[in-house]
């Protein structure tokens, strides 16, 4: 008498290694097809197109930031529901700027956002504008002219209104 063994065949899809192994490939192309639609709906642009040249203008801006110390400027920034704003400088300011004066509103991660308004004087001590109502999240506000800026920070909607001071710091 013979006796043969049979050997047990067994269901390749009920292999929990064979599975693990499809596994592995098919996440990681899943993951890049993820990462390809993130990158796509977050473009924030490149943070600087030419850095040499920002670089030389750093000492304008210096100097544009001590003046505004020197003048002894500050200002309240206000913004309203509609999106109208307010700019009142302090009344211990005695100098109040004439001329052009720019606001910029800077988004803090995403440029494609940022805005920038020409203001006008309602009063000695108070300018005023309106502007499309931000989006979410920090901007940073430059207020300027050619001889002076000021900066200051707003968290859009937490927060309606803001302190504008220069940005010196005195040696």
């Amino acid at each position: 008498m013979r006796s043969t063994i049979d050997p047990v065949v067994r269901n390749w899809k009920r292999e929990p290694l064979v599975w693990m192994l499809i596994a592995i490939p098919f996440s990681a192309v899943i993951m890049g097809a993820v990462m390809i639609v993130l990158a796509i709906q977050s473009y924030s642009g490149l943070v600087v197109d030419d850095y040499y040249k920002k670089g030389k203008q750093i000492n304008r801006v210096l100097a544009r930031d001590r003046f505004a110390h020197e003048l002894g400027l500050a200002a309240g920034f206000k913004l309203d529901s509609a999106g109208k704003i307010e700019i009142r400088f302090d009344p211990e300011v005695r100098i109040v700027p004439d001329g052009t004066i720019q606001l910029k509103l800077v988004h803090a991660t995403m440029p494609g956002l940022d805005q920038e308004l020409q203001l006008t004087r309602l009063d000695t001590h108070l300018l005023g504008g309106e502007l499309q109502l931000p989006g979410n999240g920090r901007w940073n506000l430059i207020l300027q002219t050619e001889d002076w800026r000021m900066t200051g920070s707003l968290r859009h909607p937490q927060q309606s209104s803001a302190k504008l001071l220069p940005n010196y710091v005195a040696p």
